[in-house]
């Protein structure tokens, strides 16, 4: 009887012996199909990128799958009361740990860092956002959960324009431990957030903000950021666009915000400088020297 109960075993021990060995090797998630499956409205976004549509109740924060109508085309239109529009769309290729950009508002203005980001390997989501003061609503505390139980990554990387800037940094602030980096394109920001601007500095999420300088918001909101970002030596890189206002939002070629975001979503393999022992925790060493660069595509 022993004999039989040990051959019983003996290919349960192999399948358990095979996951050590791969767990080792970092190939679990391959054997196991860790890839988010995703069950919305089925439909295709920019380049043929598959996106997914989905409505989430705001009392419940249940979220159901949704087809969206033929006639948005690319957009995204409103739901029913009580209701609101979330989207998913998916990479052809995965990039390793799944990483995602989240739109914190106007879903498909100046896409174009978006789809660069598609191509690289991003998932990119979107959950409407209240059209007051953002507060921030639980269905947005909904919707990351939702994203990450389904395997997207616990950090994302977030994308904001205009008022998409309020919502990410209101966001961004309540949660600095569940955010790789913040672009910014012509942000504002609630002037009650600025105090939470300290905790982003200390959970070391780098801002790219990118601004016009005929805008208003680059001397209101930006330059206040950077300043407190300077004193608490946070990490902030700013683009200011020669000659240009509110608008348009984003770089005609979307390859410097693309870097950024990607740089940023990976682990910090950065070897810690001689001249400074184990109580400096920052992941970046960078300098404050401006640059000046002629953008061809962009004139400016």
């Amino acid at each position: 009887m022993n004999s039989i109960y040990s051959q019983a075993l003996r290919p349960t021990k192999l399948i358990v012996l095979a996951i050590i060995a791969a767990s080792a090797f970092g190939f679990v998630g391959t054997m196991i199909g860790a890839e988010p499956v995703f069950d919305g409205g089925k439909s295709t976004w920019h380049d043929g990128f598959v996106r997914y549509d989905f409505i989430m109740d705001d009392e419940t924060l249940a979220i159901t799958p949704f087809t969206r109508p033929e006639k948005e085309g690319f957009e995204v239109g409103t739901a029913g009361k009580g209701q609101r529009r979330c989207i998913v769309v998916v990479p052809n290729k995965p990039a390793p740990g799944h990483p995602w950009s989240w739109q914190a508002c106007y879903w498909n203005h100046q896409p174009q860092a978006e789809t660069e980001l598609l191509h690289r390997g991003f998932y990119i989501a979107f959950v409407a956002p209240d059209s007051g003061r953002m507060s921030p609503p639980k269905q947005w505390d909904a919707w990351y959960a939702y994203l990450t139980e389904k395997g997207l990554s616990k950090k994302p990387a977030f994308v904001g324009m205009s008022k998409g800037g309020v919502n990410e940094y209101t966001w961004a602030g309540a949660h600095p431990d569940e955010v790789s980096c913040i672009y910014a394109d012509n942000p504002g920001i609630y002037t009650e957030d600025i105090p939470k601007i300290a905790e982003l500095i200390k959970h070391d999420v780098p801002l790219l903000n990118v601004c016009g300088t005929l805008d208003f918001v680059l001397e209101k909101n930006t330059k206040v950021i950077e300043n407190i970002y300077h004193q608490g030596g946070g990490q902030i890189s700013l683009m200011i666009k020669e000659g240009m206002g509110h608008h348009p939002h984003s770089l005609i070629d979307p390859k410097p915000i693309a870097d950024f975001i990607e740089q940023h979503v990976q682990p910090n393999t950065t070897v810690r400088p001689g001249m400074v022992d184990d109580t400096f925790i920052k992941t970046y060493y960078y300098s404050t020297e401006n640059s000046y660069v002629y953008l061809l595509k962009e004139d400016t």
